[in-house]
């Protein structure tokens, strides 16, 4: 089993180095560019402090403002503000979009705003951090995202204003929409090696406390997963995926940081018999196991009081104390204290080299940002190599048991009688022998199938993930093509009539030109909402076909059926009536409606086309109607 888990952790490695290789963007105090180079950034500069200052302030004041050197500004309780220039290509595309990532998403509150100088006029607000619920942030994601509004040929100053209540890293990212969407890829797939592998580890400990009811593997497992809380905090997946509107979410960073700092210290206890060996070993692991215990109460029930903790210093000397305490143990002949000082110096050196980068020591790169996070794995690793060594050791007993029994069956020689009693006593062992054998190989087989089962739901996610549009969480065009190739072939054979409904958002541009792309993606969330509702038979599909564009395929409706689920999709989208500030918006749709006829060897292409064909009708009539197409409709369409 070591040399299995032995081999996980070096094929992790090797996809989390190939990874790294792969994206070793740098990021220091510059802003890094992801994807084209065609949004140039200028100097960071920075000043602390003016913590009730507004933008307008902060460009016009006379402050002190000094270039960043490093990427790390220690703690900062009266925050700070940033600024950097960026200039846009004037050959670069209009359509274009651009984002800025602070890939540090612990920070309580960021605020930016851009300030464009040739029209001293400023950009929208936009705010983020983990005091910021994601319903008012402006791009939902892992780390804290700003989309940059710069058009082509185009000057404009950022002004970012940051508050936190720990270290305060300023890792900056400009990418453009591809480079942005591959940087998340290799953000998510980074964290979600480290997740897989601490599930196989999470099932097969957890497999091993349910057979041996060994309480060091519990309480390993619970060390476990305080280290999944910590890395979900620290990552950002969990105020994206599991408390995104959580009020007390803002505590749960400190909360399982303590914890990582106290569960070890109770594994440990156990573990390795510290008890037993009393002296100043037991007496640090004591009263270190009271101060995070104490933490941990305060964060739950007194925040306000865990600023006299120290903690910070008080984890330094936490680190300190336990390694030098499981290097005396290993001194004084513990077993299985090699491991364990092992385990913990290569989560402190990646801790080290992390925190190094952080200060602008090291290159500030993906293997450094998610060092931690490589180092917290081999730790893991190597201490469930340390649990499995018990198994070792009880099987190397259970041999000598055996052996012993052989030599007092053969002592036993002289008298027949009491050599064939001794025979049967030792095949009587060992048939129970097998059987502990044969159950602990089914068990651990079981455990081996839990977790497969584990990645097969993580794939499968991840396959739902690849069908589904981001923005509506309709399915996307791939997706639709895909079913509705196969929804022809259906209708054709059991003869029934299939409808295709082409729907587009009527003045769109006009709704993103005048209210901006969030507003504009509030109403596409709104309308895809709508037809999801209207889309909730078996068998109907509702897709986001591209833009403001929306399909749906409905089985088994004939064009009149069609055209009157048109007819309510059409006055249902009309009565939504979005509101933008004081501004209330009439939003309506055009719908086109196509329908197969069995009979006909139509393609879906054909289809499409024909629906295609009466939207531009409905259009070109006026918009905010229903036309049904007629059979072989073709028409040329022009743009909105």
């Amino acid at each position: 089993m070591r040399s299995r888990l032995l081999l996980l952790f070096c094929l992790l490695s090797a996809l989390i180095v190939s990874i790294s290789n792969q994206a070793i963007a740098a990021i220091s105090p510059g802003v890094v560019h992801e994807g084209r180079a065609a949004l140039k950034a200028g100097t960071i500069e920075w000043v602390p402090g003016h913590r009730d200052a507004d933008f307008e302030t902060a460009h016009y004041a006379n402050w002190s403002w000094q270039p960043l050197q490093k990427p790390n500004l220690g703690k900062q309780k009266e925050g700070v503000w940033l600024r950097f220039a960026v200039d846009r290509d004037s050959d670069s595309a209009s359509d274009e979009r651009w984002f800025l990532s602070l890939k540090w998403p612990v920070l309580d509150e960021v605020q930016v705003r851009l300030f464009f100088p040739a029209e001293n006029e400023w950009g929208p607000l936009m705010r983020a951090g983990d005091h910021v619920p994601m319903r008012e942030q402006p791009v939902a994601d892992l780390n804290l995202v700003f989309p940059l509004e710069v058009k082509a040929g185009e000057h404009a100053v950022v002004y970012m204003h940051l508050q936190t209540w720990g270290m305060m890293a300023v890792p900056l990212v400009i990418s453009d929409e591809p480079g942005f969407v591959a940087g998340k890829i290799k953000d998510v797939a980074m964290i979600s090696l480290f997740f897989g592998g601490m599930l196989v580890i999470l099932l097969y400990n957890s497999s091993l406390f349910v057979f041996t009811r060994d309480l060091s593997y519990l309480l390993y497992v619970v060390y476990l997963l305080s280290a999944l809380f910590y890395v979900v905090a620290i990552t950002g997946f969990g105020q994206l995926f599991l408390w995104p509107e959580t009020p007390i979410a803002r505590r749960f960073y400190g909360l399982s940081a303590a914890l990582c700092f106290f569960t070890p210290l109770v594994f440990a206890t156990r573990f390795l018999s510290i008890r037993r060996y009393g002296g100043w070993v037991w007496l640090v692991t004591w009263v270190l196991m009271v101060y995070w215990a104490t933490a941990i109460m305060l964060i739950l029930l007194a925040p306000t009081l865990t600023r006299y903790l120290a903690s910070e210093a008080m984890a330094l000397v936490h680190c300190v104390l336990t390694m030098a305490a499981v290097i005396s143990l290993w001194i004084r002949g513990n077993p299985s204290a090699r491991l364990f000082a092992i385990a913990w110096s290569t989560l402190l050196i990646a801790t080290i080299a992390h925190l190094l980068a952080l200060e602008g020591v090291l290159p500030l790169n993906t293997l450094t940002l998610y060092g931690q996070l490589i180092g917290m794995f081999a730790e893991f690793v190597l201490l469930s190599m340390a649990l499995a060594q018990r198994i070792n050791v009880e099987r190397e007993r259970r041999i000598l048991a055996q052996q012993s029994v052989l030599h007092a069956s053969e002592a036993l020689a002289i008298e027949r009688e009491s050599r064939l009693q001794a025979q049967q006593q030792a095949l009587d062992v060992q048939m129970r022998a097998n059987e502990a054998l044969e159950a602990r190989v089914y068990e651990r087989t079981r455990a081996l199938e839990d977790a497969k089962r584990g990645l097969e739901m993580v794939n499968e996610q991840l396959t739902r993930l690849s069908i589904t549009d981001a923005l509506t969480q309709l399915s996307n065009r791939g997706h639709f093509d895909v079913m509705i190739d196969e929804e022809i072939r259906r209708a054709r054979r059991i003869e029934m009539p299939l409808s295709v409904l082409l729907l587009d958002i009527d003045h769109f541009k006009r709704v993103n030109d005048t209210y901006g792309h969030p507003f504009g993606d509030e109403c596409l969330r709104l309308v895809a909402d709508t037809l999801k509702q209207h889309g909730q038979r078996a068998g109907d599909v509702v897709a986001r076909y591209g833009g403001e564009e929306f399909v749906i395929a409905l089985p088994g409706m004939d064009a009149t059926q069609a055209a009157e689920q048109a007819e309510r999709i059409r006055a249902a989208v009309a009565a939504l009536e979005p509101r933008c500030g004081e501004d209330r918006l009439q939003l309506t749709i055009s719908i086109g409606v196509a329908t197969l006829d069995p009979a006909a060897q139509s393609t879906p292409a054909q289809l499409l086309a024909a629906a295609d064909a009466a939207l531009y009708r409905a259009k070109h009539n006026g918009r905010n109607q229903v036309v049904v197409a007629e059979p072989l409709q073709v028409i040329e369409r022009s743009d909105d």
